[in-house]
Order: structure tokens, then sequence, then C-alpha cells
């Protein structure tokens, strides 16, 4: 067993039906980390008919992740991708960059790769 700090750190902030969420990942995610996050997202959402969800994904200290999570990311896309009308990705480097132009095909909101911080959250409002 590894000993490497890893998980998911998420914020949630509400305005009426319009929700901005903070998710910060860190070390190599696992299927433990997602089964910890999804309920706090998923007991965010409950009782909003049609949620906009804008998101910042700071994906800075993101190492990797197991198989058995990148299956849980993509079952979370699945349930609440429509949701999601718009998600910065603040990261580095050109694979970063690379999956989210990826992701951005398969998801009906936007999704836009930033290395700046300020310039992820200006495009945010």
């Amino acid at each position: 067993m590894s000993n490497e700090r890893h998980g998911i750190s998420i914020g949630i902030e509400r305005n009426g039906d319009d929700f901005y969420l903070s998710f910060i990942a860190t070390g190599s995610l696992t299927h433990e980390d997602y089964e910890q996050m999804v309920p706090l997202l998923e007991s965010a959402l409950i009782g909003i008919r049609e949620p906009d969800i804008h998101a910042l994904a700071d994906l800075r200290a993101l190492k990797g992740m197991s198989i058995h999570a990148a299956w849980d990311d993509l079952k979370l896309g699945f349930s609440h991708g429509k949701e999601f009308k718009k998600m910065a990705i603040l990261g580095k480097g050109s694979l970063q960059e690379w999956m989210s132009k990826m992701a951005d095909w398969f998801t009906p909101g936007e999704i836009r790769f930033f290395e700046d911080r300020e310039e992820a959250l200006n495009w945010l409002k």
C-alpha cells in the first residue's frame, strides 16, 4: 500500500439553480476517492431539476488515476455531464490539454484548458 497523498477536494457554492464547483485532484486517484466525492456532489444537487454547473478542475497536482477511477470518472460524466455548462481545466502540459479537448468533444457543456488560474476563473464568470 502506498503512503502517497491522493484524493479530490471539492468546494460547492450555490446561487439559485447555478452551482459553482471547484475540484482539486492530488496524486494518483483511486476508486475510493470517487466513492467519497460523488455522494457529496449528488447530495448538493438533490431537489434541483435542471442545475447549471460551472466548475474549475485543478489538475496541476494530479499524477494519474487507476483504471477503476477512470471508469468512475466516465460514469460521473454520463450521469451529470449535461448539467455541466462550463468547466475550466487548470493543468499543465500538453497531455492534460489534449485530454481536455477530447472531453469537450463528448460533453454537452463547454470545456477549456488553462494554465493560469485567473484566466480560468474569469472565463467561468
